[in-house]
Protein backbone atom coordinates (compact mmCIF):
# COMPACT_ATOMS: atom_id res chain seq x y z
CA UNK A 1 0.00 0.00 0.00
CA UNK A 2 1.45 3.42 -0.89
CA UNK A 3 2.35 5.77 1.96
CA UNK A 4 -0.16 8.45 0.94
CA UNK A 5 -3.13 6.01 1.24
CA UNK A 6 -2.33 4.69 4.70
CA UNK A 7 -4.90 5.58 7.31
CA UNK A 8 -7.34 7.12 4.83
CA UNK A 9 -10.79 5.64 4.44
CA UNK A 10 -12.15 5.18 0.98
CA UNK A 11 -15.27 7.16 0.12
CA UNK A 12 -17.82 6.47 -2.56
CA UNK A 13 -17.22 8.40 -5.73
CA UNK A 14 -20.58 10.22 -5.49
CA UNK A 15 -19.53 11.81 -2.17
CA UNK A 16 -16.29 13.08 -3.68
CA UNK A 17 -17.92 14.48 -6.81
CA UNK A 18 -20.78 16.27 -5.02
CA UNK A 19 -19.86 19.85 -4.10
CA UNK A 20 -20.75 20.96 -0.62
CA UNK A 21 -23.00 24.03 -0.71
CA UNK A 22 -23.27 26.11 2.45
CA UNK A 23 -25.94 28.78 2.60
CA UNK A 24 -24.43 31.61 4.63
CA UNK A 25 -27.74 33.50 4.79
CA UNK A 26 -29.50 30.58 6.56
CA UNK A 27 -26.68 30.29 9.11
CA UNK A 28 -26.90 33.98 9.98
CA UNK A 29 -30.71 33.83 10.37
CA UNK A 30 -30.82 32.75 14.07
CA UNK A 31 -28.42 35.53 15.01
CA UNK A 32 -30.61 38.11 13.26
CA UNK A 33 -33.74 36.71 14.96
CA UNK A 34 -32.04 37.01 18.35
CA UNK A 35 -31.17 40.67 17.74
CA UNK A 36 -34.75 41.42 16.74
CA UNK A 37 -36.25 39.59 19.71
CA UNK A 38 -35.35 42.33 22.16
CA UNK A 39 -33.80 40.00 24.72
CA UNK A 40 -31.08 41.85 26.57
CA UNK A 41 -30.45 39.46 29.47
CA UNK A 42 -29.56 35.87 28.57
CA UNK A 43 -29.93 34.77 32.21
CA UNK A 44 -33.66 35.60 32.08
CA UNK A 45 -34.25 33.26 29.12
CA UNK A 46 -35.48 29.75 29.94
CA UNK A 47 -32.95 27.12 28.98
CA UNK A 48 -34.71 23.75 28.61
CA UNK A 49 -31.41 21.93 28.06
CA UNK A 50 -30.05 22.92 31.49
CA UNK A 51 -30.85 21.04 34.68
CA UNK A 52 -32.89 23.04 37.13
CA UNK A 53 -32.47 22.92 40.88
CA UNK A 54 -35.68 20.90 41.36
CA UNK A 55 -34.20 17.94 39.48
CA UNK A 56 -30.68 18.17 40.86
CA UNK A 57 -29.84 16.01 43.85
CA UNK A 58 -28.22 17.46 46.93
CA UNK A 59 -25.63 14.67 46.87
CA UNK A 60 -26.26 13.72 50.52
CA UNK A 61 -27.04 10.23 51.69
CA UNK A 62 -29.54 9.80 54.51
CA UNK A 63 -28.84 7.41 57.33
CA UNK A 64 -31.49 5.02 58.67
CA UNK A 65 -32.43 7.30 61.56
CA UNK A 66 -33.20 10.17 59.15
CA UNK A 67 -35.22 7.90 56.84
CA UNK A 68 -37.30 6.57 59.74
CA UNK A 69 -37.93 10.08 61.10
CA UNK A 70 -39.01 11.24 57.64
CA UNK A 71 -41.37 8.27 57.24
CA UNK A 72 -42.94 8.73 60.68
CA UNK A 73 -43.65 12.38 59.90
CA UNK A 74 -45.88 11.42 56.95
CA UNK A 75 -49.39 10.01 57.13
CA UNK A 76 -49.11 6.48 55.78
CA UNK A 77 -51.98 4.03 55.24
CA UNK A 78 -52.11 1.32 57.90
CA UNK A 79 -51.17 -1.53 55.52
CA UNK A 80 -48.29 0.38 53.85
CA UNK A 81 -44.86 -1.23 54.57
CA UNK A 82 -42.22 1.16 55.95
CA UNK A 83 -38.73 0.77 57.42
CA UNK A 84 -40.01 0.92 60.98
CA UNK A 85 -42.83 -1.59 60.44
CA UNK A 86 -41.24 -4.39 58.47
CA UNK A 87 -42.77 -7.74 59.37
CA UNK A 88 -41.37 -10.80 57.66
CA UNK A 89 -43.45 -13.93 57.27
CA UNK A 90 -42.15 -17.10 58.91
CA UNK A 91 -39.44 -18.86 56.95
CA UNK A 92 -40.30 -21.90 54.87
CA UNK A 93 -36.82 -23.36 55.44
CA UNK A 94 -36.22 -25.69 58.38
CA UNK A 95 -34.58 -24.20 61.46
CA UNK A 96 -30.79 -24.60 61.58
CA UNK A 97 -29.42 -26.86 64.29
CA UNK A 98 -26.20 -25.99 66.12
CA UNK A 99 -23.95 -28.00 68.41
CA UNK A 100 -24.76 -27.35 72.08
CA UNK A 101 -21.08 -27.60 73.04
CA UNK A 102 -19.15 -25.84 70.23
CA UNK A 103 -21.78 -23.77 68.42
CA UNK A 104 -20.87 -25.30 65.04
CA UNK A 105 -23.58 -26.70 62.74
CA UNK A 106 -24.82 -29.95 64.32
CA UNK A 107 -25.21 -33.02 62.17
CA UNK A 108 -26.03 -35.44 64.97
CA UNK A 109 -28.19 -35.71 68.11
CA UNK A 110 -27.41 -37.89 71.10
CA UNK A 111 -30.50 -40.08 71.62
CA UNK A 112 -29.83 -40.56 75.33
CA UNK A 113 -29.38 -36.91 76.39
CA UNK A 114 -30.96 -35.17 73.37
CA UNK A 115 -27.86 -32.93 73.04
CA UNK A 116 -26.86 -31.91 69.51
CA UNK A 117 -23.21 -32.36 68.57
CA UNK A 118 -20.93 -31.63 65.63
CA UNK A 119 -18.46 -34.52 65.46
CA UNK A 120 -17.27 -37.70 67.16
CA UNK A 121 -14.79 -35.69 69.26
CA UNK A 122 -17.62 -33.67 70.77
CA UNK A 123 -19.59 -36.87 71.37
CA UNK A 124 -16.71 -38.20 73.47
CA UNK A 125 -16.96 -35.04 75.60
CA UNK A 126 -20.74 -35.49 75.96
CA UNK A 127 -20.23 -39.07 77.20
CA UNK A 128 -17.89 -37.80 79.93
CA UNK A 129 -20.35 -35.17 81.25
CA UNK A 130 -21.58 -35.78 84.81
CA UNK A 131 -25.25 -36.70 85.17
CA UNK A 132 -27.59 -33.72 85.26
CA UNK A 133 -25.19 -31.34 83.47
CA UNK A 134 -26.78 -32.07 80.09
CA UNK A 135 -29.89 -30.30 81.41
CA UNK A 136 -27.84 -27.09 81.66
CA UNK A 137 -26.88 -27.34 77.98
CA UNK A 138 -30.48 -28.07 77.01
CA UNK A 139 -31.66 -25.09 79.10
CA UNK A 140 -29.50 -22.79 76.96
CA UNK A 141 -31.66 -23.55 73.94
CA UNK A 142 -34.91 -23.90 75.95
CA UNK A 143 -35.11 -27.65 75.34
CA UNK A 144 -34.65 -28.83 78.90
CA UNK A 145 -37.14 -31.12 80.56
CA UNK A 146 -38.33 -30.03 83.98
CA UNK A 147 -39.75 -32.85 86.08
CA UNK A 148 -42.09 -31.87 88.93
Amino acid sequence: MPAYKRGKKSRPSSAVDTPVHVDVAKEAEPLANFRESGINNLYAVAKPFKRTSEFMSTGRWKNLKQVIAQEQAKDWPIEFPTYWSIDAPPSLLPQKKYCDITGLPAKYTDPKTNIRYHSAEVYQIIKTLPPGSEQLYLALRNANIVLR
